[in-house]
């Protein structure tokens, strides 16, 4: 029989966890402003780009806001699904605000590709499907820019951001069951614990506060509002870095 340890020591402040706290809360606080108005005056050339990345953007930001949550009720370590996803989108949505039109189409037939597979997997499994539900036809021809949203990797080089493949390996460990995500709850003695015993979750802090500006960056170049331009530069002085956009470097 093994003991389980109860609870570990009350976490020290970090700093840096701190500050990217405080600028996380001010994007959210912006875009609460911004969208509690009731409505967004988006430049008309944008229209179609910026609906679909404002959805993202939607949920990006309320994901930070879920992650702060988390940090707040010692729950910071499982939020890490949560982080990655953040990651993810921020770089896919600026994708989109970069090349627009095509992106979209890619986007909209992998849709199709995703219905028309899902579609026959019900099938498959017994289950009914609605009448009048038909599958896709198979996609006529291969999708070029298939692999910008299908694999990040190929979209941080794109974008010469290898960096940020590096946390998203990392916390990919935490969203599929994997050896690291189970010695997280396993002491250097072989001890279990009710809590993660190695916690570097601050950096995921500052992982979503760079993400969050990233995506205000990329609605603020659509919008082009006043309120959303001087709370981004809020947050990054909150922050302490200037952070900017990755710039789109390889061709899509």
């Amino acid at each position: 029989m093994k003991t389980v340890v109860m609870s570990g020591a009350a976490k020290a402040v970090d700093p840096v966890g701190e500050r990217a706290a405080g600028a996380i809360r001010i994007l959210v606080k912006a875009f609460d402003d911004l969208t509690d108005a009731g409505h967004v005056q988006d430049p008309a050339e944008h229209d179609e780009v910026f609906t679909w990345i404002f959805g993202w953007w939607v949920w990006i930001t309320r994901n930070s806001k879920l992650v702060l949550l988390a940090h707040e009720a010692d729950l910071a370590h499982e939020s890490s699904p949560n982080v990655r996803s953040i990651l993810e989108h921020s770089l896919v949505m600026q994708w989109v605000a970069d090349v627009g039109a095509e992106a979209l189409s890619t986007l909209t037939a992998l849709d199709a590709e995703w219905r028309r597979k899902f579609i026959n997997e019900l099938s498959a499994a017994g289950w009914s499907v609605p009448a009048g539900v038909t599958a896709p036809p198979p996609l006529s021809e291969p999708l070029k820019l298939k692999g910008k949203v299908t694999n990040f990797n190929e979209l941080c080089v794109n974008y010469d951001a290898r960096s940020l493949y590096i946390p998203y390996r990392m916390l990919s460990t935490h969203v599929h069951p994997t050896a690291k995500g189970a010695l997280a709850y396993i002491g250097d003695e072989g001890q279990l614990a009710n809590y993660p015993v190695h916690d570097d979750s601050d950096s995921d802090l500052a992982l979503v506060a760079v993400c969050v500006i990233q995506a205000a960056l990329t609605i603020d170049s659509l919008l082009d509002n006043e309120v959303l331009t001087a709370a981004i530069a809020e947050a990054r002085e909150r922050l302490g870095a200037a952070i900017d956009r990755p710039q789109l470097g390889g061709p899509g």
